[in-house]
């Protein structure tokens, strides 16, 4: 809805910079937390910040208090580093390899439907308003409670011990003998050349946020923005899950299928970013106030449209990417911490940014640059650090198992990976 449903972005930006800035510090702390107690304690966790941090939007918006809104995005902050770092190890971890993309694309189809019925509720209740101003009271309330569903259903994860994988292969989660050696895996991962070459596709996957929402706060009426929120979740549902089929069709080499996405990613989101700088350089000098019932609605809709289409297709592929470099659910839940962390960071400064007044020309202008930014490190990975398994065939650890870790050493011979003993002649 943009500003939280408000009427105003101001203190909306500022809590959301909170949350961001809390996620960022908290992710790789929260990720050797995890370990620790596993991901499904993890996981229920991070459903409990939410609904405070609605009833934070709903005093400030009927009351104009500010501290309720300040303590629950701090508190957001924190519940929701649980939340995306043990839901990302979940998906990584427990997902065979051949289905991580299906995995992911569920991850943030399912994010996109949440928001999209969210949007809904939000045009049922704004239907009359066609004007500029906040939502209805009963916009947050509803929301709130729905809100409140995620903890009893979080309790249906079972843990790791007892998935299935239909390749055979067990999920093994080590738990390592402190907190400090937990950290040495996530020093492990960050000497891998790969994973750093991603950082700046993870800064940008996140930094986009405050721009897009403040866009359809800025130029649209109130129930225009509910309609343009559930479009662009709605598209976004079906983009990502289109993804994650794309993503898994062995039917192409793994090699191929990372060079398929990254052209689609090229393609969808270079050009809502080149449209999107186009657009808002007219609308900085018209300043209009969009409804559906006007004549130039349809084109500045369809630029946020494009935006919810592209912008899951940013994070189920690089989640997918990430997830190529190792099967070790140690390891994951670490990389999902990293993936949560640059991209919060880049969050945090967006949502800066817009607390700043800067203006939006500017705030579209160090989006695109962003995105271009990161394109030439982001084709390095996904041109020439793929391999088709992330799983060993020649290492095997003490417990018997293969290793799954981004160490792990691969036989390959043409495009087929070598599981079977090793002659020689």
């Amino acid at each position: 809805m943009g500003a939280g449903g408000g009427a105003s972005p101001d203190i909306s930006n500022a809590a959301n910079a909170i949350v961001f800035g809390v996620l960022a510090v908290a992710s790789p702390i929260v990720g050797a937390v995890a370990n620790r107690i596993t991901p499904r304690y993890a996981l229920l966790i991070g459903t409990l910040g939410y609904t405070p941090y609605a009833a934070g939007l709903y005093c400030n918006d009927r009351f104009g208090t500010n501290w309720l809104l300040l303590f629950g995005a701090a508190l957001l902050g924190i519940s929701a580093a649980f939340l995306w770092v043990s839901s990302g190890a979940i998906l990584l971890g427990y997902s065979e390899e051949n289905r991580k993309g299906v995995a992911m694309s569920v991850k943030f189809g399912l994010q996109a439907l949440g928001a999209s019925i969210g949007g809904i509720i939000s045009l049922a209740l704004n239907l009359e308003k066609s004007w500029r101003g906040s939502v209805n009271n009963a916009t947050y309330i509803v929301l709130m409670t729905i809100m409140t569903i995620g903890f009893p259903f979080a309790l249906l994860l079972p843990s790791a011990s007892r998935v299935q994988r239909t390749d055979g292969r067990k999920v093994v989660l080590k738990k390592q003998p402190s907190i400090r050696k937990e950290f040495s895996v996530l020093k492990k991962i960050l000497k891998r050349p790969a994973l750093l070459s991603l950082f700046p596709l993870y800064l940008y996957s996140q930094w986009f946020l405050s721009y897009q929402w403040q866009f359809n706060f800025a130029y649209f009426t109130v129930r225009a923005r509910a309609l343009n929120s559930t479009v662009f979740y709605l598209v976004g549902l079906l983009s990502a899950l289109l993804m994650g089929q794309i993503l898994d069709w062995r039917r192409f080499s793994r090699k191929t299928r990372a060079r398929v996405g990254f052209g689609i990613i090229l393609v969808t989101s270079g050009t809502s970013w080149i449209l999107g700088q186009a657009l808002q350089a007219h609308y900085t000098k018209t300043m209009p106030t969009l409804d559906w019932a006007n004549d130039g609605y349809g084109l500045g809709a369809f630029l946020f449209t494009l935006w919810g289409a592209s912008d899951p297709l940013i994070t189920t592929y690089q989640y997918w990417l990430s997830g190529t470099l190792t099967n070790d659910l140690n390891e994951t839940s670490f990389l999902a911490a990293v993936i949560n962390t640059v991209g919060c960071v880049g969050s945090t400064f967006g949502f800066v940014v817009s607390a700043l007044d800067i203006n939006y020309d500017a705030a579209c202008a160090i989006n695109t640059g962003l995105f271009f930014a990161s394109i030439p490190s982001l084709a390095w990975v996904a041109f020439t650090q793929v391999r088709e398994t992330s799983y060993s065939s020649d290492v095997v650890d003490e417990s018997g198992s293969q290793s799954e870790g981004l160490d792990s050493h691969r036989l390959e011979k043409g495009s087929q990976v070598v599981t079977g003993p090793v002659l020689e002649a």
